[in-house]
């Protein structure tokens, strides 16, 4: 006969086995960023950076929260262990003391933007020398810029938007920012008193990052890698950053694949061979989307987590030659011959 004592005490013993296991696995995550849209938006909103890490922690089992303050403060909670990372932060070595960095997910273009009446024009960062520069406090600019940094004067900002708003109010020549935050907010901007210039100064790599205090923060990053390549395998991505074709190298260089979006009808997706049609995760894939690259480049095309050979093998998977060939955007871009 069974002990029932005996076999409750088993179950007690097997319990608290795997409670550090279990609670490792699906503890809250707690994350802080300043405002930074269109990748971190004010409280109670999301932005993409917000989403893509938040989505990828809660594939893995992890809960996922995000507290915006101000970025002095995000570093220095992540020093002392009061958040247990940042979801979009770049990359520095003396970061590194406290912080453990993803791989890139993503790559800032940083371009200046001046008022639509100054007429200044920027090639380079020797370009800035005697102007007023506003820069965000405790923003990891790159040497690019670093480099000089004693040839221009820092307006300090808070953030991206006070940035902005230095250079629209007058108290600055030019802002340093993210392309797609400047296009954000001038997307905004009903006043159009702003222009973004096509120089881009520095490229940053956007990363993850866990503090070096907080629980279980290598198993964490390890989740994010393996749900993140997921998402960039089935097209999640694609559909929070909203862009039909996305190019990566998962990593690997030398191979870079075209993802496209899922879930989209032909009439709503963008033609593949249009300008600004495919979005580029990291530099390397930048200059290939640019035609800048020289290095020999192996390129396929993922479609559902299928990989083909060819755009037009890709999009006939997805659509059927029959549907490509009697759309109006398609029909010249596929060989349609057999019609």
């Amino acid at each position: 006969m069974i002990d029932v004592r005996c076999l409750i005490l088993a179950f007690a013993l097997l319990a608290s086995a795997w409670a550090p296991m279990a609670a490792a696995q699906g503890e809250a995550v707690t994350l802080a960023n300043d405002e930074w849209p269109p990748f971190i938006l004010p409280s109670g909103q999301t932005g993409k950076a917000h989403q893509l890490v938040c989505e990828a922690l809660r594939r893995s089992g992890h809960d996922c929260q995000l507290r915006v303050q101000v970025w002095e403060t995000v570093l220095e909670n992540a020093k002392i262990g009061a958040i247990d990372g940042i979801a979009a932060v770049w990359h520095s070595s003396d970061r590194e003391d406290y912080l453990l960095f993803s791989e890139p997910y993503l790559t800032n273009r940083i371009v200046p933007v001046i008022s639509s009446e100054s007429g200044i024009s920027i090639e380079s960062a020797s370009d800035l020398a005697g102007l007023r520069v506003a820069l965000v406090n405790g923003y990891a600019y790159g040497e690019e810029l670093s480099s000089v940094a004693d040839t221009f004067e820092t307006v300090e900002a808070s953030g991206g938007q006070q940035a902005l708003r230095h250079l629209s109010e007058g108290r600055a020549d030019v802002a340093l920012v993210d392309e797609l935050v400047a296009r954000d907010r001038l997307a905004s901007d009903s006043s159009k008193q702003l222009t973004v210039l096509s120089t881009v100064l520095a490229y940053r790599s956007l990363h993850f990052a866990m503090a070096r205090l907080s629980p279980n923060a290598e198993t964490i990053l390890a989740d994010f890698h393996r749900a993140y390549e997921a998402m960039l395998l089935d097209g999640t991505v694609n559909d929070i950053l909203e862009v039909d074709w996305l190019a990566t190298d998962f990593g690997q260089a030398g191979t870079i694949s075209v993802v496209m979006r899922s879930g989209i009808s032909l009439d709503e997706l963008a033609n593949p061979t249009a300008t600004g049609s495919l979005y580029a995760l990291d530099q390397s894939e930048l200059d290939w989307v640019g035609g800048r690259s020289e290095a020999d480049v192996d390129v396929n095309f993922k479609v559902k987590g299928e990989t083909f050979a060819s755009m037009e093998d890709a999009m006939d998977n997805a659509f059927g030659r029959e549907s490509l060939c009697h759309h109006v955007e398609y029909s010249s871009t596929f060989d349609c011959s057999f019609n």
